[in-house]
């Protein structure tokens, strides 16, 4: 071959491989673009299938207690007390605060949004004497009436299981107050057999009350069940008495009905539903629930004819929002 075929030739190469290597550049950005637009697009859709799936999941909620409501709604006809109900004026939000519930994460949130503020619980509580949470019941007749009305209107309930297996855990046995309880539902060991003996009701448990140099043993969760699950008043207490009795579902037209076991789903749906924008800080986090270890921690020492007492009278949680007994009976002797 010449030498000016061979010139030439290498020149045509050369070209040939700069025309090649812009080629393979110009692909790979297209290809970055391709991915991180096709990636955008399945976040979106993701994002948009979970919010879908949420918007679902409220409607059957909203249905279940509407449904419940029409065939039994003529058993409710006391109004629950107004101081039980927390207002937000900023973003127009009536919350009826049921304990046991995550309740004090939403006083949180809710104390945040109307102040501006990014406080934790703590210092939340600390607040409270300077900027105390608005409640209805400083509001007059006709100002309640039309909050109950236009006011975006908020429920959060949980498994009747759960949350008095939580309300035992921390107001026997966690608590500051737990003395406090230990005194006033002393009675409660009156469910317990006379032949129990101390270990069993809590012996290792005894602990002073206050300056009367008296000492009251924990009341043990098989004596705190079988309590509940009778009808004398003076074992009732807010911490554990029915959500159905304490915010009258059947009487307010409540917008949204949170979760407990999926209260930081539900959230992000809930401040969009309430015109609740740019406080995304305030969102609960995703948190490994302990429902499941208070469940078989506690209920595997429970007699089946005692969880059948609390299933009938707390009857009407059960149908109101969506529980199952028969779940829960699974979940427990399934393990």
């Amino acid at each position: 071959m010449k030498k000016s075929q061979m010139k030439k030739w290498l020149t045509c190469t050369r070209l040939l491989l700069a025309v090649a290597a812009l080629l393979i550049l110009v692909y790979i950005c297209l290809d970055k673009d391709i991915y991180k637009t096709t990636t955008s697009f399945h976040q979106k859709i993701r994002s948009y299938g979970n919010e879908r799936t949420n918007e679902y999941i409220q409607a059957e909620r909203m249905a279940v207690l509407k449904s419940y409501c029409r065939n039994n709604g003529t058993r409710y006809t006391e109004f629950p007390t107004r101081r039980r109900f927390v207002v937000s004026e900023k973003y127009k939000v009536l919350y009826c605060q049921v304990f046991k519930t995550g309740s004090t994460t939403t006083l949180t949130i809710l104390h945040n949004l109307e102040h501006d503020e990014r406080r934790n619980t703590h210092d939340m509580r600390v607040m409270l004497d300077d900027l105390p949470f608005k409640r209805l019941n400083t509001y007059s007749d006709e100002q309640v009436r039309l909050r109950l009305k236009t006011y975006t209107k908020l429920i959060i309930v949980r498994n009747p299981l759960e949350r008095l297996a939580s309300a035992w855990e921390d107001k026997f046995y966690y608590a500051p107050s737990r003395f406090g309880y230990r005194k006033q539902y002393h009675s409660m060991l009156e469910t317990l057999s006379s032949n129990t003996s101390k270990t069993q009701i809590g012996h290792s448990g005894m602990l002073p009350e206050g300056s009367d140099n008296k000492s009251y043993p924990i009341v043990p969760f098989p004596a705190f069940i079988k309590a509940v699950g009778t009808n004398r008043t003076d074992w009732q207490d807010p911490h554990w008495q029915l959500i159905s009795d304490l915010c009258a579902p059947c009487q307010i037209d409540y917008d949204f009905i949170v979760h407990t076991e999926t209260i930081a789903q539900d959230y992000p749906l809930f401040f969009r539903k309430a015109g609740i924008v740019g406080r995304e800080d305030q969102l609960p986090e995703v948190r490994q629930r302990k429902g499941d270890r208070l469940f078989w921690d506690f209920y595997k020492q429970i007699p089946i004819e005692d969880l059948w007492r609390i299933k009938e009278k707390f009857g009407a949680d059960y149908e109101m929002f969506g529980y199952d007994f028969n779940d829960d009976i699974r979940r427990l002797f399934g393990r």
